[in-house]
């Protein structure tokens, strides 16, 4: 008898068993590789698309890459070559991380500078992570390997997120960022858990943990960081910049001897009051890697950043022109823009007026911010695809936002050093950039301190401010001035603490401005009140005048209450 295939398999369950009616009948069920969502093939597809994009703009600048290949190098570990080349994209080192690599794999300690946006982080992770692996002595969970000192937290955070991509196939060695503003319960629940690989941390928050803190019966000063024999200092210059000297000595006083540790300094400035630095934490046989000066086309900032300048017609229509110019820089699309002030405050204020009326919303980050909005507010913009940051100096140094294309600087920095790093955000991995910076009447001697750097003015967006500055504010703008004249209210509030860090910050520029005295600081600050929208300036406590030595000075108004 013939049987056809549903036949035979009928029999063979009946032979079994199995019990098939027409009422009742047996489903099969086959067991199958489980179906990827879309959402995760299209988050695959998006990776792969960002990786080779990463890849392209890598290739557009041939300054920036070398002909070492990650994916080549013996010297590497399959681990960390993997992460490099799989997960990150990468397919050769550029010139600071080829020169700091096989210098600090051999040992030897590293001072180096080079561009901005040219992989200064991985420059010393890689070698760092070598050297952890090829050490017998280092037992994964119990040492610490490798200490990297940043200045701020934002910096630490970022290294920190660098390093766990570099890890992700270590799966014995792990990252701990440290800083400030959070619990000292959390880092030492971290550390107890499992001592880093890698640890990352500002010099404040350390400093606390080597007086105090006990892993495991151990002390973390004597028994742990005294064993750790590779030290970083990243954006060392920004570290003695504010004023971190004296604490970077007592955290080394607690390593090993420095011919007894490997020490490298990372930079894109090398500043003269580091010479002690220098003397006192690299042995003498340090190898210096500068890929600035090296070449006489080498700049410190990136070759690829189209630099401009204007100066505001008057201080009446700050608001007006600030507006003007963040329209003109969203008509290309995509954009990424950052905007620098001189202080938190004004970043603050800016970001609440304008946010109360302009058509693009305005994300804020400073230090007056707590830290978890600080996170959000980073976060947020490194993963739009276009947004407008308003920040301080807070994100001048080492901060990596992917496809920032414009920096704004909105008044001078404190210095050409700061100009630069600040325009380090845009233009980096290969890919282009602008820059503008925006002075107020009274800052334009500033541009003899960029003496070397080709920032021309914008004749065109000049001409176009001029006009702007004779017309009419929009409607939700002059409303938003008479909040500020109501008092009261939160954006009233926001700009009397702007007025105040206008004066404070000025005070200390006398020598950089045309203000030859504090009075002239003070007319040119109570200008600025006006132009935010007071009509009388904003009284000051008695205390605070005297501290600022303002006492009797014209255009101070004093609260007595």
């Amino acid at each position: 008898m013939d049987y056809s295939m549903a036949d035979a398999f009928h029999i063979s369950l009946q032979r079994s068993g199995a019990m098939i009616s027409h009422r009742h009948q047996t489903h099969l069920h086959v067991i199958r590789r489980p179906i990827r969502p879309a959402s995760t093939e299209k988050k695959i597809a998006e990776r792969k698309a960002l990786i080779q994009s990463r890849q392209n703009e890598a290739l557009q600048d041939p300054t920036l890459l070398t002909d070492v290949s990650f994916a080549d190098c013996n010297e590497l570990h399959p681990s960390s070559k993997r992460a490099l080349v799989e997960d990150m994209g990468l397919q050769k080192m550029t010139e600071v991380q080829a020169k700091a690599f096989f210098a600090a794999l051999s040992g030897r300690d590293v001072l180096a500078r080079a561009r901005t946006g040219t992989g200064k982080t991985l420059a010393f992770l890689i070698p760092a992570v070598e050297r952890i692996t090829r050490n017998p002595a280092f037992l994964p969970g119990n040492h610490v390997g490798c200490l990297v000192i940043a200045p701020t937290r934002e910096l630490a955070i970022q290294i920190g997120e660098e390093a766990e991509k570099l890890l992700r196939h270590h799966s014995d060695l792990t990252v701990q960022v440290m800083y400030g503003g959070t619990k000292m319960a959390r880092d030492m629940n971290l550390l107890n858990a499992k001592l880093p690989a890698v640890l990352v941390a500002t010099p404040g928050r350390l400093l606390e943990h080597l007086q105090d803190t006990r892993v495991r019966g151990r002390k973390f000063s004597d028994d742990i960081i005294a064993k750790t024999d590779i030290l970083v200092l990243d954006e060392i210059d920004r570290l003695l910049d504010m004023g971190f000297r004296k604490d970077i000595q007592r955290i080394i006083s607690y390593m090993p001897r420095k011919d007894k540790r490997q020490t490298m300094l990372f930079s894109a400035t090398i500043p003269r009051v580091l010479k002690g630095v220098i003397r006192d934490s690299l042995h003498d046989n340090f190898f210096e890697v500068d890929c600035v000066e090296e070449g006489k086309s080498s700049a410190p900032t990136n070759l690829r950043v189209i630099q401009t300048h204007v100066v505001l017609p008057d201080m009446d229509s700050i608001i007006l022109s600030i507006y003007s110019i963040l329209r003109q820089s969203i008509q290309d699309k995509p954009y990424k823009i950052i905007v620098f002030f001189p202080t938190a405050r004004m970043v603050s204020f800016f970001a609440d007026f304008l946010n109360e009326g302009f058509e693009v919303p305005v994300i804020q980050l400073h230090s007056k911010k707590s830290q978890s909005s600080r996170n959000t507010s980073s976060e947020n913009f490194k993963r739009a695809k276009s947004a407008i940051l308003f920040t301080s100096d807070l994100s001048a140094r080492g901060i990596d936002y992917p496809d920032v294309t414009q920096v704004i600087q909105i008044g001078i920095p404190e210095s050409r050093e700061q100009y630069i790093h600040r325009l380090g955000r845009t233009a980096r991995a290969g890919a282009g950039g602008k820059g503008l910076l925006v002075l107020f009447p009274f800052e334009s001697q500033f541009l003899s301190e960029l003496r070397g750097l080709n920032v021309p003015i914008d004749g065109t967006l000049s001409s176009t401010l001029d006009s702007h500055s004779k017309l009419k504010v929009p409607e939700w703008m002059a409303q938003n001035f008479d909040r500020v004249k109501s008092k009261g209210n939160k954006l009233s509030t926001s700009a009397e603490l702007a007025y105040l860090a206008f004066l404070g910050y000025y005070l200390g520029q006398t020598d950089r401005i045309s203000a030859g005295s504090k009075a002239d600081v003070v007319t040119i600050s109570t200008d600025f009140s006006r132009a935010i929208g007071f009509h009388q300036v904003p009284s000051l406590p008695h205390k605070l005048i005297a501290k600022m030595d303002l006492i009797g000075v014209p255009g101070i108004c004093i609260d007595d209450t």
